[in-house]
């Protein structure tokens, strides 16, 4: 009886413990798997959020100059308007003396 049960209980336990062991390792290689795959996931996210970022870099270069080409041309067509209001004041009061009836 004793022999009987060994022969019986022996491969049962066996079997658990393997079942048990194996699935560890299996737990162990899906999480290694999983980090394996966060860790390509991030390092793309960082490469393509690093050029997206250059990207934008250079496009506020390329606005940045032209918000001071803008700003010279106001400035330049600021100082033209005054010229010409200064210009029609004069021409204003000539006519003014010319034609002094009207």
């Amino acid at each position: 009886m004793n022999e009987t049960t060994i022969l019986i209980v022996a491969p049962i336990a066996t079997a658990i413990v393997t079942w048990f062991l194996t699935r560890r390792k299996t737990e162990l290689d899906n999480s290694s798997k999983i980090c394996e795959m966060w860790r390509n996931l991030s390092e793309g996210m960082e490469r393509r959020f690093k050029d997206e970022i250059d990207e934008l870099k250079k496009q506020n270069c390329d606005l940045e100059s032209q918000v001071k080409a803008v700003v010279l041309e106001n400035v330049g067509l600021k100082n033209r308007m005054r010229e010409l209001e200064e210009e029609n004041i004069k021409i204003i009061r000539q006519l003014k003396i010319l034609t002094p009836n009207t």
